[in-house]
């Protein structure tokens, strides 16, 4: 599901911003009903909050509003409304996952995974707080328990149980999580060669990658490493997810390898989708269905509204290139997102084509 995000660099953003420039100018028609210790007051408190928040993550536009300008008094005069605006436009979408327990790990994906080591990740705010080892379903133990009172398999533990007090905090953070609207994420951060069967082994294992649990869930991520941290849900898509239905005719496959990235939300993967492509005869077609997809996986479906030529960094027009303009298309997507194109792929050779333009069907 898609959430907001304060990126951890939004108050350098901000500190840039002309809303920021019109609250240290007192000729400011706003700043000058304000006397100079409101206005320092005002300042002050905008700053902070940006710089309490940023990193973190809420449901919607409303609740960050409410967490991150709520509070705010601006010296007794509140926070004016053109300062709230420039605050709220650094948010950005990011993708999620949605509340609830989840489902069991597929069986082919636990082939893959042998045994593992996880770690579970707070969404609001991309913080470690859990790391364990297993086989099977483990990874799920604590999100099962907390949200559905599944009682764990012990033949899926790796090393000592969790004591009941370590048991009873994270399943109470897992539930506090779920209240907020988010999902746990589920970290796979070693499996495969990387065997882990003892408490010993577990314990050195920690202690040697303690930064990258620390920095699991920001940029950058080893998630096309062959045994690198990867998110479960990724995983189970790349090992477990249908085929795609019979493909719309004609449409475009377009191999954009940035929309499998963790967090990439609906806006950002149509704008690294969107251009600027050798599009040929489909730029004739009608409402043309673009299907996105990353790792044989389909992540978004768009619907070509219009073509308009691509400019390039100098804005030069490149006549033999097009970006197009349009909207994700739900009912496609309903159909085919987290579907798989491996059998089209093997149609084709075994292979995409390098510039990642794939037309299918004939115009």
């Amino acid at each position: 599901m898609d959430a907001v995000e304060l990126p951890v660099g939004a108050l350098g953003e901000f500190l840039e911003s002309t809303a920021f420039a019109e609250m240290l100018d007192p000729e400011d028609e706003l700043s000058a009903s304000r006397d100079t210790r409101a206005r320092r007051a005002e300042v002050v408190d905008v700053v902070r909050a940006i710089d309490a928040n940023a990193g973190r993550r809420f449901v919607d536009r409303e609740r960050a509003g409410e967490v991150i300008i709520g509070g705010l008094r601006g010296g007794g005069l509140g926070v004016r409304p053109t300062v709230v605006d420039a605050v709220l436009n650094l948010l950005r979408p990011v993708g999620v996952a949605a509340p609830g327990a989840p489902e069991p790990v597929p069986l082919e994906v636990q082939s893959v995974l042998g045994v593992y080591v996880f770690a579970l990740v707070d969404p609001r705010d991309a913080s470690v707080f859990y790391v364990g080892a297993g086989r099977g379903n483990r990874v799920h133990h604590h999100a099962r328990a907390a949200l559905a009172g599944v009682t764990p398999d012990a033949g899926e533990m790796v090393g000592d149980a969790d004591s009941p007090d370590i048991r009873s905090a994270t399943e109470e953070r897992i539930r506090d999580i779920d209240a907020d609207g988010f999902g746990v994420e589920h970290w796979i951060v070693r499996h495969g060669d990387d065997v882990v069967d003892s408490p010993e082994q577990l314990a050195s294992y920690v202690q040697q990658f303690t930064a990258e649990f620390a920095d699991l869930a920001r940029l950058p991520l080893t998630n096309s490493a062959p045994n690198g941290a990867i998110s479960l849900e990724e995983m189970v898509l790349r090992h477990a997810a249908p085929l795609a239905p019979p493909l719309p005719e004609p449409c475009v496959l377009i191999k954009v390898d940035d929309s499998a990235r963790p967090g990439a939300g609906a806006e950002q993967i149509y704008e690294w989708a969107r251009s600027g492509w050798r599009a040929g005869p489909h730029r004739t077609v009608p409402d043309l269905p673009v299907l996105v997809f990353a790792d044989d996986i389909v992540r978004a479906v768009h619907r070509v509204d219009y073509w308009e030529a691509y400019r390039d960094a100098d804005g030069d027009l490149d006549p033999k290139r097009w970006v197009y303009t349009g909207a994700p298309d739900p009912e496609l997507e309903e159909r085919y997102v987290g579907t798989s194109l491996r059998e089209v792929r093997e149609r084709r050779g075994g292979k995409w084509n390098h510039n990642g333009w794939h037309p299918y069907g004939r115009v």
